[in-house]
C-alpha cells in the first residue's frame, strides 16, 4: 500500500499538527507574525493548491469536442439513411409510433431518460461540490464527474440518432459513449486517491477510441480468426501494462511492465511477500475472470464464425473490472475506519435493481440487425407500456436509472471525508 508522506519535503501532504486552518495566506498577514513552521505549513498549503494535476480538467472539454464532431456525420448519416428507400431499418414494426417524420419516435424519446440522468447528474456536482482548499478531504478536481455526466447525456442524444433507423450500418452510434462511461467509472473512481497517477484526457480519450475501433471492424466482414487475433494482442498488451500499473503505482514500458507482472506473480509461492495482498489478489482476481470470458466469447464466436457480439463482450469486461474494484474500494474504506453512508448503500440497491430490470429487458429480442430483415421481423413484438414502449423503450428507462445511481455513487461514496484532514486518508 501507498504511504502518504506528511514532511514538506516530499510535498505530498502538509503536516496538520502544526497547521492551523484559520490563518489567512501568506500575502495578507505579516511575516514578522509568523513562526518558521508556519510559513512552511503556509507556504505549502499554497503549493498544493497550484500543484493539482491540472491535466484533469481537461476531460469534459475534449469530450465536449468529440461529441461535437462526432455528432454532424452521424446526423449526416441517419439523414441519409432514413432518405433511401433501398437502405432498411430494423424497426419493431408491432409498436411503431410515428412523429415528426419519425418511424419509431417511441424509441427515439424514450432515450430522454439519459439526457435528464446526465443533466441532473452535472448539477447535482454542480451545486453540491466543495472549493479546494488543498488540506481537506480528497482532491476534488470536478472534471471527470462532469464528464460523465456528458458521457450519459450523449449516450442518451446518440442512442436516440441510432434507432431513428436502427441498423447494422450505425450501431456504433449506440454503444459508443457506454464505452466511454464505462472507462470513465474506473478513471473517476481511481483519480480519488492517485490523482497525479491517473492517465490525463489525451491518453484516456486515446485508449478509449481503441476499443471504438476495434469494435467498428467487428461490425465489418472481417475474418473471425484475424479479428480475434487482433483483439487478443490488443487486450493482452492492456491488462500487462493496466495490471503493472496498479500493483506497482508507476507507469512502465511493455517490456517492464511484463517483467514486474512475473515477478509479482512468483509471490504467489510465498504470499509473505506480498505488500500488499488486497490489492494484488483483486488485481488477479479481476485478470483471471476477465480471460475466462475473453476466451469464452472467442471460443463461441470461432465456432460460429461471428464477431459481432465484440461491444457486449468489452462493456460486460469493462463494467465487471469496474465493480471489483468498487467492493474493494469499499471494502478497503472500512478497513481503515472510513464510512460510507447510508445514502451511498440506497443508490447501490437502486442501482443493482435497475439493472437487474434493465439486463432482463434488453436480453428480449425484438430485432436483430445481424439478421436478415425478414428474420428480424419475426422478432417484433407489440407494445407493453401505455401502448406506446416496447421492452427495448423500458431498457432505456431503467438502465438510465441504472447510470444515474452508479454515476452517483462514485460521487458521493467519499463523503465522509470532506472535512477530514488529507494528510490522515489512506491512500489504497
Amino acid at each position: 500500500m501507498e504511504k502518504s508522506s506528511n514532511s514538506i519535503g516530499t510535498g505530498t501532504m502538509i503536516d496538520m499538527a502544526n497547521y492551523n486552518e484559520n490563518l489567512p495566506l501568506v500575502d495578507n498577514i505579516s511575516i514578522s507574525n509568523l513562526s518558521v513552521q508556519e510559513l512552511l505549513t503556509e507556504s505549502e498549503v499554497r503549493r498544493q493548491l497550484k500543484t493539482q494535476p491540472v491535466y484533469l480538467k481537461y476531460f469534459w472539454k475534449i469530450l465536449l469536442i468529440i461529441s461535437i464532431f462526432y455528432s454532424l456525420p452521424s446526423i449526416q448519416f441517419v439523414l441519409f439513411q432514413i432518405s433511401e428507400p433501398t437502405i432498411e431499418c430494423y424497426y419493431n414494426y408491432k409498436c411503431l409510433r410515428p412523429l415528426l417524420g419519425i418511424p419509431a419516435f417511441n424509441n427515439v424519446v424514450s432515450n430522454i431518460g439519459y439526457i435528464v440522468a446526465g443533466a441532473s447528474f452535472i448539477m447535482i456536482v454542480y451545486f453540491t461540490s466543495q472549493k479546494e482548499d488543498g488540506v481537506h478531504g480528497l482532491h476534488t478536481d470536478l472534471s471527470l464527474y462532469y464528464c460523465l455526466g456528458l458521457a450519459i447525456t450523449f449516450e442518451g442524444v446518440f442512442s436516440g440518432l441510432y434507432h431513428v433507423c436502427p441498423s447494422r450500418l450505425n450501431f456504433q452510434f449506440d454503444t459508443t459513449y457506454m464505452l466511454i462511461g464505462s472507462g470513465l467509472l474506473f478513471f473517476t473512481l481511481h483519480q480519488k486517491r492517485h490523482a497525479t497517477l491517473t492517465a490525463g484526457a489525451f491518453k484516456a480519450f486515446s485508449f478509449f477510441s481503441l476499443f471504438v475501433f476495434l469494435e467498428v471492424i467487428s461490425l465489418s466482414k472481417i475474418n473471425v480468426y484475424a479479428f480475434w487475433i487482433i483483439f487478443t494482442v490488443v487486450f493482452g498488451y492492456v491488462s500487462v501494462v493496466g495490471s503493472s500499473y496498479l500493483l506497482a503505482h508507476k507507469r512502465m514500458e511493455l517490456n517492464s511492465s511484463f517483467g514486474y507482472l512475473v515477478k509479482s506473480l512468483k509471490r504467489i509461492l510465498h504470499p509473505s511477500t506480498i505488500e500488499d495482498k488486497s490489492r494484488f489478489f483483486s488485481i488477479l482476481f479481476a485478470n483471471v475472470l476477465s480471460w475466462v470470458i475473453v476466451v469464452a466469447f472467442g471460443v463461441y464466436s470461432i465456432i460460429h464464425s461471428v464477431s459481432n457480439n465484440f461491444s457486449n463482450l468489452i462493456l460486460g469486461i469493462m463494467v465487471l473490472n469496474f465493480l471489483i474494484y468498487l467492493a474493494y474500494y469499499i471494502a478497503m474504506k472500512y478497513r481503515y475506519g472510513e464510512k460510507v453512508y447510508l445514502s451511498v448503500w440506497i443508490l447501490l440497491v437502486v442501482m443493482f435493481v435497475s439493472w437487474g430490470f434493465a439486463i432482463y429487458f434488453f436480453e428480449i429480442p425484438l430485432t436483430n440487425k445481424f439478421l436478415t430483415f425478414q428474420e428480424s421481423l419475426q422478432l417484433n413484438k407489440p407494445c407493453v407500456l401505455f401502448n406506446y414502449n416496447d421492452w427495448h423503450d423500458c431498457w432505456h428507462y431503467t438502465s438510465a436509472l441504472g447510470l444515474f445511481s452508479l454515476v452517483s455513487v462514485v460521487y458521493f461514496i467519499d463523503w465522509d471525508l470532506r472535512k477530514t484532514p488529507r494528510s490522515l486518508i489512506r491512500v489504497f
